[in-house]
């Protein structure tokens, strides 16, 4: 699978999630790679955050150390794609 292939999967991954298991109220049109992934873009809290993490886990395969979470934090959507996929992410 190429790497852009597997970006839109993450991608589709991390926004179905939110929006539609997490019920968290966003408009996927608002939602670019350059939107955050805090406040002012895919809205979530620490505990959100952890629960995206534990699921992003299961779902490609990749640890995250619970001392990586709270950097996540900081990234926008686009860089928590690129930080799944850097952790050997597998469809």
């Amino acid at each position: 699978m190429s790497t852009s292939t597997l970006d839109n999967e993450i991608r589709e991954f991390v926004l179905t999630t939110v929006i539609d298991e997490m019920n968290i109220l966003l408009s996927r049109d608002g939602i670019t790679d350059e939107s955050p992934v805090t406040v002012g873009g895919l809205e979530l809290d620490s505990l959100s955050l952890i629960e995206l993490t534990l699921r992003l886990e299961s779902r490609f395969g990749v640890e995250i150390p619970d001392t990586d979470i709270e950097p996540l934090a900081s990234l926008t959507l686009g860089g928590l794609v690129a930080e799944v996929v850097g952790r050997g992410a597998k469809a």
